[in-house]
């Protein structure tokens, strides 16, 4: 079955077009050499179209470019000795195209052996038929052949090799950077930067290590490769003098020898446990120059890094930094997103997740839930009379004690302005009286602003589910209806909904 041209590799096609178009140059030789009648001739060329044309099709058919190119090598050699042999010096000079095809038909060593001997065998079957001028010259010009050809192959090889290896670490960026953009998490990112590291060293055993928060200790962001006792060890690692060197003065670090570094006695034990030798450290550093963490190297024997190897590293650690920049801003926008810059608490958006979540829970457990809407009283005088940061002080002040007196479980919120919304989950009516009663004194209390002692009671209203509302909407409305009738009938006070108040509203 044979393979189609755009699934075949760029060496089968380069094989494919090398031995079609030989097969085409020397068929018309042996046209020219079966009418003039020639036997040798047409022994030779036959010999040539004929392999040449055996090795196309067996490419075509098995796409076995090494074996093919071997036997495509060796029959050339072959069949131009043959003819050497047959019809002389005529022929000689085909042997320099074909010291050059062999380097890329043959491994470089091999075919530089076969090339020596091909020129060897040829001349000796020659040499009687140039004077002593002539012959020296023509060896000279074949082993130049050979020599540049060998020179040049090698070239090419490592020329190859380079392109390769960059290929490889630019599929690695792109993959790593598919990851960034497409919000993978940071620890699947990191881990992915880790192995492409030591897909480029083998040898190598690498980690990422992150500054908490604190600034002032090391917690792990991704070490596949490294054993449990180092994740364990190195896990919320205290900043000092004897670890966290390159996190610590955002400078690189090299350890040639972990066990005789006597500053280093925290890690010292999980390094020999773990046979390793020596460490490299490169700093992580933000677009500010802030230290985000670091990148550390390990290997299981001393080793100095050169220049080249921390090349490659510094390009990684620049995508480890985008990873982590990232997610930073992605939590800075999902926080602005979702809570209010002020007081710190969910906003709106937030909030209508909350209330889906704690409504199906409701609905599955078949239990009661309360919305509870509360507004500040005379909050405008606040703002009009002191002004608007008097007002957002009061209003910071307002959520801290909202917050100090409802459960972990309960949910409060900001809608905007002075209005506040609490969801209470799994809780009795009894306890809702409690918590109003609670939320409605700490609220009294008066608010110390620029040295002025500011009230601002609150009107809070409470609806239920499933009694007063099956919705989001419909239980906000509820809660707010309730809330306004606690407004109207005197504020600072704790109003229920009922059918009454909806009554009123309308």
């Amino acid at each position: 079955m044979t393979i189609k041209m755009e699934n075949r590799t760029l060496e089968d096609k380069i094989l494919l077009a090398i031995t079609a178009t030989a097969t085409l140059v020397l068929s018309p030789f042996l046209i020219m050499s079966m009418m003039a009648g020639d036997t040798a001739h047409i022994a030779v060329d036959f010999a040539a179209v004929g392999g040449i044309f055996a090795i196309f099709l067996g490419v075509w058919f098995t796409s076995n470019v090494p074996l093919f190119s071997a036997i495509f090598a060796i029959l050339a050699q072959v069949t131009i000795l043959i003819g050497i042999y047959i019809k002389g010096v005529a022929l000689i000079y085909w042997l320099f195209p074909i010291i050059i095809a062999s380097f890329y038909l043959l491994p470089t060593l091999i075919a530089a052996v076969f090339n020596f001997l091909l020129i060897t065998i040829g001349c000796l079957l020659i040499y009687d038929q140039f004077d002593s001028f002539t012959l020296p010259r023509l060896i000279a010009a074949f082993i130049v052949t050979n020599i540049f050809a060998l020179i040049f192959s090698v070239f090419m090889q490592n020329k190859n090799r380079q392109l390769l290896e960059k290929d490889q670490i630019n599929q690695h960026h792109n993959t790593i950077l598919e990851l960034i953009a497409s919000s993978s998490t940071l620890s699947k990112v990191l881990s992915s930067i880790v192995k492409a590291i030591e897909n480029e060293f083998p040898d190598a055993r690498c980690g990422i290590l992150l500054l908490d928060k604190t600034g002032k200790r090391l917690t792990l962001g991704a070490a596949p490769s490294l054993p449990e006792a180092y994740h364990n060890a190195i896990n919320e690692l205290e900043i000092r003098s004897d670890a966290g060197y390159a996190a610590a003065t955002g400078t690189r670090v090299i350890i040639e020898d972990i066990a005789a570094h006597s500053d280093w006695p925290t890690l010292q034990n999980v390094a020999k446990s773990a046979q390793l030798a020596s460490c490299w450290s490169e700093p992580i550093l933000g677009n500010q120059g802030n230290v985000l963490g670091s990148f550390d190297i390990f290997y299981r024997k001393q080793l100095t890094p050169k220049t080249s190897e921390f090349k490659l590293i510094e390009q990684f650690v620049n995508l480890a930094r985008i990873a982590i920049e990232r997610e930073k801003a992605d939590r800075i926008i999902w926080r602005q997103a979702n809570y209010d810059n002020l007081t710190g608490l969910p906003n709106r958006n937030l909030l209508q997740e909350h209330l889906a979540a704690s409504i199906n829970a409701a609905q599955r457990e078949k239990r009661q839930l309360a919305i509870t809407m509360l507004d500040l009283d005379k909050f405008k005088h606040v703002n009009d009379t002191l002004g608007h940061g008097a007002g957002d002080s009061v209003l910071v002040e307002c959520s801290k004690r909202i917050q100090a007196c409802i459960r972990k479980s309960d949910i409060a919120a900001r809608l905007g302005g002075d209005e506040f919304i609490i969801v209470f989950s799994g809780t009795a009516p009894t306890d809702i009286d409690m918590i109003g009663n609670t939320l409605q004194q700490a609220l009294a209390e008066p608010y110390v602003i620029q040295g002025e002692s500011v009230y601002c009671t609150a009107s809070i209203g409470i609806a239920f589910y499933p009694d007063d509302g099956v919705s989001i909407d419909g239980l906000l409305k509820s809660a707010d209806q309730a809330m306004y009738q606690a407004k109207t009938e005197g504020r600072n006070s704790v109003y229920y909904f009922s059918e009454d108040t909806r009554s009123k509203a309308l």
